[in-house]
């Protein structure tokens, strides 16, 4: 009786190169986008701006891009998928609640310092969606979600084994968001007399002493 052999695991196909010019190209154009955005808005940004800041022909960018508001959703979907890659992993390696408060808030400051023009995208984008009433805030409420789902499921285990107070974990890790929120505003917006690591350490420390257990209780 013959014996079955079975087939090594097949490994994926090798990117083509037209692949990888087509995806080096999909991202010079959605960082160039995100320039423009961030510096003119949605309504004055324009594709021949996209394209020279680009620097390639305004054809181009629709080969990509069907649209303004295409290339715009890019932008926003790649920004915000790259913040809530570093958070998971910046929460996954956290020994305790306090540090995945402090990668969360850590992975969302020093993004968006670094990328002043993808926070005002962000911040016109959720401005607009609010605006624009339940219907169409399903893309921002889902970004939302995704980015403090894992902080969430951090705060659920804390307050389980008495590490936090007895507190909403879902609310807890949306306020961690909204605080955050409010650090790079204010940094972009006013500056700051202080690092961005000794900011990130005080806001870190301000949401931890609201959530530690009262005294004699377990810490």
């Amino acid at each position: 009786m013959a014996t079955a052999h079975s087939s090594p695991p097949k490994e994926p196909p090798a990117s083509s190169k037209e692949e990888v010019v087509a995806e080096f190209r999909r991202r010079s154009l959605i960082q160039a986008a995100c320039q423009v955005f961030g510096e003119r808005g949605f309504e004055q940004a324009t594709m021949d701006a996209i394209a020279e800041k680009a620097q390639v022909a305004k054809g181009t960018v629709y080969l990509y891009y069907p649209s303004k508001r295409a290339i715009y959703d890019a932008v926003f979907a790649s920004g915000m998928g790259e913040i809530e890659r570093l958070i998971g992993d910046r929460v996954a390696a956290a020994a305790t609640a306090r540090e995945a408060i402090a990668g969360f808030v850590t992975v969302r400051t020093e993004y968006f310092q670094q990328h002043p023009d993808f926070f005002r995208v962000y911040v016109a984008e959720f401005a607009r969606q609010v605006a624009a009433g339940a219907d169409e805030r399903s893309g921002c409420q889902l970004a939302l979600e995704r980015q403090t789902r894992a902080l969430q499921r951090v705060m659920e285990k804390a307050v389980a084994n008495g590490e936090v107070r007895s507190v909403d974990p879902e609310a807890a890790a949306l306020a961690v968001f909204d605080m955050s929120k409010g650090l790079v505003g204010r940094r972009l917006l006013i500056g700051s007399r202080s690092s961005v690591q000794r900011d990130i350490a005080f806001l870190t420390d301000l949401i931890w002493s609201g959530l530690q257990p009262a005294r004699g209780k377990k810490k």
